[in-house]
């Protein structure tokens, strides 16, 4: 029997009021959108759960039935479902418009890996990478086919799958996307939560580092203030053929008898071990031990196609526990068809490193997809028990592995595999990652920079990084050579210091991501949406594949393509009807009547990050690797109307939860803060600081727009409705910081400003922009007083565009006016 840890409890008996039979067909009426057929001529279906489908219990669904002689109707509030005996005439009827049951206009969903791609191009033979389908499509209904999955018994085993001729769900969701993805995580289970610490950096490389020089390297980091969460050793932490080949030794040499040296053991060839290579790392505990003191989490690369063999050192303990006479050093197979090999893998192979400090395990499975039980995918299985096993505790479990099929999201998170290091690449990393989210996969973590081959190219370096921050997992990873690597400090004229900037951006927005995790897991919203998630009415959503929405409130456009002028980049952003705040440059886009394409121009410091009117971003501004939970919290506020619920928890499910509500007048925005919850996982004294991104007061170029000579933000702080002290500062940006909170009082910020007219702020913008730009200094001047004497916004743009002053770069300067 497999070990309790390893058996989920699953629920797929339907319930009976939901169930029409027709001819050979079972028809399940889960929801008023989703629909199981299965098909199957001796009437005997499946009520087992399968790899893929684990909840049918679902409440009863209001419905009535229509039979003719050759179809059955179901109709619910949402939907008619016609079936007929030949599924190819069966369709659903949406909106008063018939849609064939099929994928026709699928929006897709992802794939296993992207090993060797070049975007999506495979280097081996010029082949296009083609996406599995998801439950989203254009046409309003998608179906997943589930008729070859194995089923998943209640005991925890695996058996064939069933007899059923077909066996589909019918999603007729329209473009209610996130209700499409709902429900399949509905049938599958919703994905879990990952640790806090998944969400700062990742140190990765394939490197025969020792343990002197990886403790070196981060030393480096945090001498250069550079936070890093996670550790990586990649498969050298054992013996392997790399390091058999380069003493020169041959796989054919004789087995000494004290098998005590390295040039003794040639035979440790191949990818798959499991004992320390003590050459490398002669004390490995004690490196482990080195790594934790400097607050890193550590995960080991594994290999285990080739089972266990007699040169481990754990081999004996391994061989007894199967039954196997150690003496005989017969190899132990990889047999995770076994229920002992499967729980011996774990206890013997597994724990006891995990007890010395492995947090988790990178599974570098590419060996096939086939094992002793047919149909048996090795990738599905490893995802599943060593997930399972890794959240034991009780805290929030993690594996890296590749996408083993639908209701892989159970098991997050995902590993894409090595891929070119080209523009091409990154060009096609947000629509490869958002179009995941349609199968409910939300969390790919990626080789950032790329893996191998490509071009040396330092910005495309930091324009990876900087996808990379507002991507799932910001994992920097590339092959073994010295010609390549990703600290950032082998970065010349500036690249590296932008790319360290980001990455103490990205840990920094560990609760803005731990929040995002907590929505996943409760609500089932993915990260990364695609923008046809929100705003499927119009039509440009369909045609930005390059940008998404990142955690609800904000829009990313990564910049994926080589600069063109002068270190400037212009980039087109579809932006819908809103306003939306750029949270780096601070430039502030109205949008109405639509949505709008608008080219932005970018330097090499940021891409565009725009955050929606009335939202929030949770930041720490603690410092280190630590991913407590921040003793000095900011929050940027964005001017408009708008609520904010920060999670924060132990790992082990108690949490508490801060409240931001904002609310805007003309000339005063004001936040609300209140807590409630367990506040034990809260920081004793805590310092929150309220950044106001959008109210900008005092600037040197102030008198040149025309505003008032000594603008000044009044602010005021109540707490349960009483005065309190704080500290602002209100030049330029206004901030205000509340030391020591009480989690039992409610907090009022107040901010009352001189809101500056459109004309105004307009010439701000442009004056502020024209500061960066490079160009000859009477020629600024002039361009100065373009702006300065403008009567009106449109005069301003017209002005600027119709000068003959070429040497400025127009549309930078009236990008957003």
């Amino acid at each position: 029997m497999l070990n309790e840890h390893l058996i989920v409890k699953t629920y797929p008996i339907s319930d009976k009021a939901n169930v029409v039979f027709f001819k050979d067909f079972r028809i399940t009426v889960l929801k008023d959108r989703l629909f199981r057929i299965e098909k199957n001529s001796t009437g005997e279906f499946c009520d087992e759960a399968t790899q893929s489908i684990w909840y049918r219990n679902m409440s009863a669904v209001a419905y009535t039935v229509k039979e003719g002689a050759s179809y059955v109707e179901i109709t619910t509030d949402k939907v008619v479902l016609h079936l007929a005996s030949s599924m190819d005439k069966s369709y659903a009827v949406l909106n008063g418009k018939k849609v064939p049951l099929g994928n026709e206009g699928n929006l897709l969903g992802t794939t296993r890996t992207l090993d060797c791609y070049d975007g999506d191009i495979y280097i081996r033979d010029n082949s296009k990478l083609e996406l599995d389908t998801g439950v989203c499509s254009r046409t309003g209904v998608a179906i997943v086919d589930d008729t070859a999955s194995l089923r998943l018994l209640d005991d925890g085993k695996l058996e064939r799958a069933s007899s059923d001729e077909l066996d589909i769900y019918v999603f007729a969701f329209g473009n209610d996307y996130r209700g499409a993805v709902k429900a399949l995580y509905d049938l599958t289970g919703y994905t879990p939560m990952l640790p806090r610490y998944s969400f700062g950096n990742w140190w990765s490389r394939y490197h025969q580092y020792s343990d002197e020089e990886y403790i070196y390297l981060m030393d480096q980091f945090e001498k250069k203030g550079i936070p890093l969460t996670v550790a990586t050793i990649d498969m050298d932490w054992h013996y392997s053929t790399r390091l058999d080949e380069q003493k020169g030794l041959s796989a054919n040499g004789k087995i000494s008898e004290d098998r005590g040296t390295v040039a003794d053991r040639q035979w440790r060839i191949g990818w798959t071990g499991y004992s320390w290579n003590t050459d490398l790392f002669p004390d490995y505990k004690q490196f482990l031990k080195d790594l934790k003191k400097r607050n890193l989490k550590v995960t080991l690369n594994l290999h285990p196609a080739d089972g266990v063999r007699f040169f481990e050192d754990m081999y004996e303990e391994m061989a007894n526990a199967m039954g196997v006479d150690p003496k005989t050093e017969q190899q132990i197979k990889f047999d995770i068809t076994n229920d002992d090999f499967v729980n011996n893998y774990f206890k013997i192979l597994h724990h006891p490193y995990e007890r010395d400090g492995v947090d988790f395990w990178w599974i570098d499975w590419q060996q096939g997809t086939t094992t002793a039980m047919a149909g048996l995918d090795p990738l599905w299985a490893l995802n599943h028990y060593h997930y399972l096993d890794n959240g034991r505790d009780g805290k929030h479990g993690l594996i890296m592995s590749r996408y083993a099929g639908i209701g892989s999201h159970r098991y997050p998170m995902g590993f894409s595999g090595d891929t070119t290091i080209s523009w091409a690449t990154l060009k096609y990393m947000p629509y490869f990652t958002t179009t995941a989210t349609n199968i409910g996969y939300t969390w790919w973590g990626h080789d950032i920079g790329g893996h191998h081959k490509g071009t040396k190219d330092d910005e495309l370096y930091l324009r990876f990084l900087q996808f990379g921050a507002f991507n799932p997992i910001n994992r920097m990873h590339c092959t073994d050579s010295l010609m390549l690597t990703k600290e950032p400090w082998s970065y010349e004229n500036g690249i590296g210091e932008l790319a360290c900037e980001i990455m103490r951006f990205r840990h920094r927005m560990i609760p803005f991501m731990h929040n995002c995790n907590y929505r996943t897991h409760r609500d089932g919203l993915g990260l990364m949406e695609p923008m046809y998630y929100e705003y499927s009415d119009y039509p440009e959503s369909y045609n930005a594949p390059d940008q998404y929405l990142f955690g609800g409130d904000l829009i990313v456009a990564p910049i994926t393509c080589h600069s063109q002028q002068k270190g400037l980049t212009r980039v087109k952003v579809w932006l819908p009807d809103g306003t939306w705040t750029d949270i780096f440059t601070g430039e502030c886009y109205s949008v109405e009547g639509g949505g709008k394409w608008i080219t932005m121009v970018r330097a090499l410091d940021s891409i565009p990050v725009l955050a929606r009117a009335g939202s929030t971003l949770p930041l720490s501004m603690d410092s280190g690797n630590g991913t407590d939970n921040p003793k000095h919290l900011e929050a940027q506020i964005y001017s408009g109307n708008g609520s904010y619920t920060l999670y924060e928890d132990n790992e082990v499910g108690v949490a508490a939860f801060t409240t931001f509500e904002n609310t805007a007048e003309t000339g005063v925005q004001t936040t609300r803060v209140s807590f409630k919850g367990d506040f034990s996982v809260l920081p004793e004294h805590r310092s929150i600081t309220l950044t106001f991104k959008n109210i900008t007061v005092h600037t040197p170029v102030d008198a040149a727009i025309g505003a008032p000579a000594a603008m000044r933000a009044t602010v005021t702080v109540l707490k349960n409705g009483k005065p309190e002290s704080f500290e602002a500062s209100k030049y330029a940006t206004v901030s205000v910081t509340i030391d020591n909170i009480d989690y039992s009082a409610e907090y009022e910020v107040r901010v009352e400003y001189v809101a500056l007219s459109e004309l105004s702020a307009a010439k701000r913008c442009a004056l502020l922009k024209l500061q960066k730009t490079q160009a000859v200094f009477n020629i600024r001047n002039q361009v100065q007083s373009l702006i300065e004497k403008a009567k009106s916004v449109s005069e301003l743009r017209g002005r600027i565009l119709t000068s003959d002053l070429d040497d400025i770069d127009k549309e930078r300067l009236v990008e957003n006016i």
